[in-house]
This record gives C-alpha cells, sequence and structure tokens, in this order.
C-alpha cells in the first residue's frame, strides 16, 4: 500500500522526460517488438503509454500549477503533453528505421561479402570500385545508424537504451560482424600494397559522422512531424516532412 502510494506521488510530480523514462525502464526495455506488442494488446486502452503517460504528465502540471490562471495551465500542460508525445514516438520511429536498416545492412553484408569472397577464391584483387563504393557504403549506412542512435540516447534519455531487445541485437550482431569484416579488409588491403583502399580511416569516420548527424534529423523530424499531425498542426507536420518528398535532405 505504502508503494503503490508513493509510486503514484512519483508519477504526478514527473516532467515529460521522466515519465518517458519510467514507462522505458519499467515496462517496454527487456523486451522484444512482438513481446511488447503482445503485453500491450492485453491491457485496457488507458494503459498504451501515449494516453497514460501523457496523462500522468498533464496532471503533474496541474498540481503544479494549482491556483494559477486557467489559460496559463492549459498552455503548460499543452506544451508538456506535446513534449511527452513527442518523446513517445521518438522512441518507436527510432526502432522502426534501426530495424529496417538492419534487415537492409545484412543484405549488403551478404552481397559485398559474397564479392569479396568470389574474388579472393579465384586470386583476384578486391576492386577499387568495391572497396570504394559498395563497401564503404555499406559501412557508412551501418555504423552511422549505431551513432545516430547513440546521440538520439543522450539527446533525449538521459543515454538510456530505447531499442526493444530484438532491434538491439539486431543492430549490435550487424555491427559488430561488420566490423570484424572491414578490420579484417582493411589489413588484407595493407599487406597487398593498397594502403590509399583502407576503409577504417579518420576520412571515413568522419563521413560516418556527417552521416549519423542527418539519420538524427530524419529521425526527429519523423516524431516531430506525427506529434504535431497528432494535435492538429497539418499544415507544420507536412513542411518538416516535405524536404524528404521533394529529395532536399
Amino acid at each position: 500500500m505504502l508503494n503503490e502510494k508513493r509510486l503514484t506521488q512519483i508519477e504526478v510530480s514527473l516532467t515529460p522526460k521522466q515519465a518517458v523514462l519510467l514507462w522505458l525502464r519499467q515496462e517496454f526495455r527487456g523486451k522484444t517488438t512482438e513481446e511488447y506488442d503482445r503485453w500491450l494488446i492485453v491491457r485496457p486502452v488507458t494503459a498504451v503509454p501515449r494516453i497514460r503517460v501523457e496523462r500522468q504528465v498533464v496532471g503533474a502540471i496541474q498540481a503544479a500549477m494549482k491556483g494559477q490562471d486557467p489559460v496559463r495551465i492549459q498552455k503548460a500542460a499543452r506544451r508538456a503533453n506535446m513534449e511527452t508525445d513527442f518523446l513517445i514516438l521518438l522512441v518507436f520511429r527510432t526502432n522502426s528505421v534501426v530495424q529496417s536498416e538492419s534487415r537492409s545492412g545484412w543484405l549488403r553484408i551478404g552481397s559485398v561479402f559474397l564479392r569479396v569472397a568470389t574474388a579472393s577464391s579465384q586470386s583476384e584483387d578486391v576492386s577499387d570500385d568495391l572497396v570504394g563504393g559498395q563497401l564503404r557504403e555499406a559501412a557508412t549506412e551501418l555504423f552511422s545508424i549505431e551513432v545516430a542512435v547513440e546521440r538520439i540516447q543522450a539527446r533525449y534519455f538521459a543515454g538510456d537504451c530505447i531499442l526493444s531487445k530484438d532491434v538491439k541485437e539486431s543492430l549490435d550482431q550487424s555491427t559488430m560482424f561488420f566490423r570484424y569484416f572491414v578490420a579484417a579488409l582493411d589489413k588484407d588491403l595493407e599487406e597487398s600494397g593498397h594502403p590509399e583502399l583502407v576503409i577504417d580511416s579518420v576520412e571515413f569516420r568522419s563521413v560516418v559522422d556527417d552521416e549519423a548527424s542527418k539519420k538524427v534529423l530524419y529521425i526527429c523530424d519523423l516524431a516531430k512531424s506525427e506529434m504535431l499531425q497528432n494535435f492538429g498542426r497539418g499544415e507544420a507536420a507536412r513542411a518538416i516532412l516535405k524536404p524528404y518528398i521533394l529529395g532536399s535532405q
């Protein structure tokens, strides 16, 4: 009884970030995507995070501003509600993008690995086109999404992991495998007299860093656009996505 009362007191005093972190730690973390969906589907609609967590945050605002101008309370509650919605959507959009890119990453790894293996079996040098093009592109895409996730987690979630168990495992496995693959290939390139083709260089890490920044912006824009749409600001929501639709981002 005392623990339940204390938990209730904590929940009605949370900021949007604190409320979302509490949801992540208590309900989301450690579950696969399927496990979380199954866990959620047997619960009432009010248990959906975008309903329950936002209600907690709005309640906290109303309690903290009790006795103040109702208009100010309403505006503060709406701002907090929008921030909470954005953070929850950011968790889901990050998982969605990472899941998609991890899958395509495995396909890229398989394609590049097959070409390298074929060249090696025929005693052919790995072509400049393969190393400078396909392999670097695949490595950039895979490593940049890893960096992007780390940045989102650090910026918005106090460094807490926001990936579901299966999405995190898939990303970790693909990046670990590709990292070993790239290191081995770089060693072979140096020993065969082609140091100019080495992938894991200062220049490559700079490219990964730039690509990660673009991915962070893209994922955040997805979440922000959806949040604005949910709050009746359709025009602003469409304006955020317009550059991506037109291909200028």
